[in-house]
């Protein structure tokens, strides 16, 4: 038989000393925790880890278990929705009549002026007629134009689409007549 030395037996006690503090540690940290409960005369309840001194009320003993724990549940995330860009609006002015060259016949110089377009108006938004560049009335929503008294000559005209801060959001090619 062999003999251990007494440094051997110590170490093995310190061993067995810490294998059995770190077994009874978990068992400690589940086991139920005494609170106590104290209602006094007038019926005041107060919670507490500790028995109260004064017996002037009932005091009723409730054990606390460890709470409750659960794994946190995996996530995934959802696939991101395509966002849909719009497209910038296409316009499509253009003078329908009179066409382009046309002769307007001998006269006061009175004739009609139509434009298309490819979309409606906007709320807000209007057309300008412009004569050899300047503009002829008001900014208006309907595309048809009454124009008197213009004189013998070539002429320019151009139907400018305005947005409702006036600025230019397309031009009809100009159209000679």
């Amino acid at each position: 038989m062999t003999r251990l030395s007494p440094q051997t037996k110590r170490w093995q006690a310190i061993n067995w000393l810490l294998t059995g503090v770190i077994c009874l540690e978990p068992a400690h940290t589940t086991l139920a925790q005494p609170v106590y409960k104290f209602t006094d005369a007038d019926g005041n309840g107060t919670f507490t880890d500790t028995p109260p001194l004064s017996s002037g009320g009932t005091i009723e003993e409730h054990a606390v278990h460890a709470p409750n724990t659960a794994e946190p549940t995996e996530t995934t995330r959802a696939p991101a929705t395509p966002v849909e860009v719009e497209e910038p609006t296409r316009y499509d002015t253009r003078i329908v009549t009179p066409a382009d060259n046309a002769t307007i016949p001998m006269g006061p110089g009175n004739f009609a002026m139509q434009a298309a377009l490819n979309s409606r108006l906007a709320p807000g938004e209007t057309h300008q007629l412009l004569l050899d560049g300047d503009p002829v009335g008001a900014p208006q929503r309907i595309a048809n134009w009454q124009l008197a008294n213009v004189y013998r000559g070539e002429h320019q005209l151009q139907v400018v689409r305005l947005d409702a801060s006036d600025a230019q959001l397309d031009a009809s090619p100009a159209s000679t007549v």
